[in-house]
C-alpha cells in the first residue's frame, strides 16, 4: 500500500462531497457491501454528520445478518441507525412488475422518507466508477441509451463515489482493517450486471486498460449534452392552461426535431407518473398525428385544433356554485342568434370527452355562463382588439397581424406595416415597443401570430409576456427555433388562423391570375 494512500484518498472524497452535498445532515445508504461501507468510514473520518439507512428486502436468507452487521457499524462509527424490512420480492409478485424495478422503487421512497425525519440535505449511495461503467455498457447493449449514466446528483440523492474504484475502496477497507458482507447473488451470472463484471470486464480490461474509466468519461459527456437536450425539449412544452386538464400546444411539438419531441413527450408522461417507455411514447406520436391514444391509468390522449389533451378518466373539473354540467338542449343566446352549447364548446377547442363535464351555468336551458370561455374572458377581448387590428392590415395588403400591447390600465394597439413602410422589421409588436419604449416593461401583449424570433427577442428584453393567437409554422421563435420563454398560445386559435389563412389563400389567386 503506498504511503499517504488513505489521506489521498479521503482528501479527494472530501473535495467531491463538499462539492455535492456542502450541508449536514446526510443519509447513508449503506447495505452491508464493500462500496457502502467504504462510504460510511469516508463520511465518519472527513468529519461529516450523517444517520446510516438500511432496508432489508427479504429476498436472501441472511439478509437479517446485514441488517445487524450495518447496525453494529452505525453503533461503532456513532451515526444513527434507521432500519426497515420489505417483502419486496411478495410486491413485485403481486404487482407483476420487474422484481429490480420494484427493489429500487422501495428502497429510493425509504431512503426519502428517513431523508424528511431527519431533515437531511442530501442522501449518499456507493455507486462507484465500476458501477457506471457496467451501466453504459449494460444499456448501450440493450439499446436503452437515453439516461446513459448514472448522474452525480439527481434531486436530494448525492453519488460521492462514482469517480473511485472498487478496488480502491476495498483497499482503503483492508488498510483501515475493517470487513464487509458479501452478497452471494452478485454471483450469479444469470443477471447480466454479473455476468458483465465477472466475465466481459476482466477480457475487455486486459485488452484496452482503463477501460472502465474510458466508458466513465463517456456517460459523463454524454450526461452534459443529455441536460442540453433536455433543456431544449422542456423549452418545446407549452401549456395550455384553459382546459382544466393536461393540455400542450401540439404545433410546437410537431415541429420539433424528433430527438426533442420525444424527450418531450418523456416528460409528459413522467408528469402523469407514468414510466416514459417506448411503446407509450409511440402513442403520444400517434396522437400528435391525430389519432387516440389510451395510456396506462385510463388516460385519453387526443389532440382537438392546436391542443394535444391527456384527459383522465374522471377529469377533475369541480363545479362551482350555481354551475352543473351540460344537459341536452342547452344552447347560448348571441346577439345573431342561438348557439348549441355543443357547438360552442367545440368552438372553443374543448375534446368531446370533456363537452358533457364542462361547468356551466345556466337558467333553464338558456346558458349564461361556460367556465372560462363565455362572456368572453379579458384575454380574448384583448385578441378580439388584436384580430381587428389584423383585419386592418390584411385590408391594407399587409400580413395580418395584429397586436394589442397593456401596460396597466393602458391599451395600445398596432398591426403590420411592412409594405407600407418598406421597413422587413415593422412587425406589429415592434411598433408598439418603438411606440412605448421602457413604459412597455411589466406589459402583456396579445398578438394574433406566435412572435418570430426577432419580435421575442425584443419583448423578452423589454420585460413584455406574450400571448399568441396561432402558431407561426415558418418564423415562430418557439415553434420554429425552440425559444418559448414567456410564451402562451392558443387565445381565440381558431378566427387568428381563419384570416391568416384566407390572406395567403388571396395572395396565390393573385398570383395565379396574375
Amino acid at each position: 500500500m503506498p504511503e499517504g494512500f488513505l489521506q489521498e484518498l479521503e482528501e479527494a472524497f472530501q473535495k467531491h462531497l463538499a462539492r455535492l452535498a456542502p450541508r449536514d445532515p446526510l443519509v447513508l445508504a449503506v447495505s452491508g457491501g464493500g462500496d457502502s461501507v467504504a462510504l460510511a468510514h469516508l463520511v465518519k473520518r472527513v468529519g461529516r454528520g450523517a444517520v446510516v439507512a438500511h432496508l432489508d428486502h427479504a429476498l436472501r436468507p441472511e439478509s437479517g445478518a446485514d441488517l445487524f452487521f450495518v447496525k453494529a457499524l452505525a453503533a461503532r462509527l456513532g451515526f444513527p441507525f434507521h432500519a426497515e424490512r420489505v417483502e419486496v420480492g411478495r410486491i413485485a409478485r403481486e404487482r407483476g412488475e420487474n422484481l429490480e424495478a420494484v427493489a429500487r422503487e422501495i428502497r429510493y421512497a425509504f431512503l426519502h422518507r428517513v431523508a424528511k425525519e431527519v431533515k437531511a440535505k442530501a442522501i449518499l449511495t456507493a455507486h462507484t466508477l465500476d458501477d457506471q461503467a457496467e451501466t453504459v455498457l449494460l444499456k448501450l447493449l440493450q439499446g436503452t441509451a437515453r439516461g446513459l449514466g448514472i448522474r452525480e446528483k439527481e434531486g436530494l440523492v448525492v453519488r460521492p463515489l462514482l469517480a473511485f474504484r472498487r478496488a480502491e475502496l476495498r483497499a482503503y477497507l483492508r488498510a483501515l482493517g475493517e470487513v464487509w458482507r458479501e452478497d452471494p447473488s452478485n454471483q450469479d451470472l444469470s443477471r447480466d450486471r454479473n455476468y458483465l463484471r465477472l466475465r466481459v470486464f476482466p477480457l475487455l480490461e486486459e485488452r484496452f486498460p482503463g477501460a472502465k474509466e474510458a466508458l466513465s468519461r463517456f456517460a459523463r459527456v454524454r450526461m452534459e449534452e443529455d441536460a442540453h437536450l433536455e433543456r431544449e425539449a422542456r423549452a418545446r412544452l407549452l401549456p395550455d392552461p384553459r382546459f382544466h386538464v393536461p393540455a400542450y400546444r401540439a404545433v410546437p411539438l410537431l415541429e420539433a426535431p424528433a430527438v426533442l419531441r420525444q424527450r418531450a413527450l418523456r416528460f409528459i408522461l413522467e408528469a402523469l407518473d407514468l414510466r416514459p417507455e417506448a411503446r407509450l411514447i409511440v402513442l403520444l406520436e400517434g396522437a400528435l398525428a391525430g389519432g387516440v391514444a389510451t395510456l396506462p391509468g385510463g388516460y385519453t390522449v387526443r389532440r382537438k385544433g392546436g391542443t394535444l389533451f391527456l384527459i383522465p378518466p374522471k377529469p377533475s373539473l369541480p363545479l362551482p356554485p350555481g354551475f352543473r354540467r351540460p344537459e341536452p338542449g342547452d344552447y347560448l343566446a348571441m346577439p345573431y342568434g342561438r348557439k348549441r352549447l355543443v357547438d360552442f364548446l367545440a368552438e372553443k377547442g374543448v375534446p368531446k370527452e370533456l363537452k358533457p363535464l364542462w361547468p356551466v351555468r345556466a337558467e333553464g336551458k338558456e346558458v349564461v355562463e361556460v367556465l372560462g370561455f363565455f362572456p368572453p374572458s379579458q384575454e380574448e377581448g384583448y385578441m378580439a382588439l388584436a384580430l381587428e387590428e389584423a383585419r386592418r392590415a390584411f385590408q391594407e395588403g399587409e400580413v395580418p397581424v395584429g397586436a394589442v400591447l397593456v401596460v396597466g390600465e393602458k391599451v395600445f394597439r398596432a398591426h403590420n406595416r411592412v409594405e407600407a413602410t418598406r421597413d422587413p422589421t415593422a412587425h406589429a409588436e415592434m411598433l408598439l415597443l418603438r411606440e412605448l419604449g421602457k413604459e412597455a416593461r411589466g406589459g402583456r401583449l396579445y398578438v394574433t401570430l406566435e412572435p418570430c424570433r426577432m419580435c421575442h427577442h425584443a419583448l423578452q428584453e423589454a420585460g413584455v409576456e406574450v400571448v399568441y393567437g396561432v402558431e407561426n409554422l415558418k418564423e415562430g421563435a418557439l415553434t420554429r427555433f425552440g425559444h418559448g420563454e414567456g410564451l402562451r398560445g392558443g387565445v381565440l386559435e381558431g378566427e387568428c388562423a381563419k384570416l391568416l389563412k384566407g390572406f395567403f389563400a388571396r395572395l396565390r389567386e393573385g398570383c395565379r391570375s396574375g
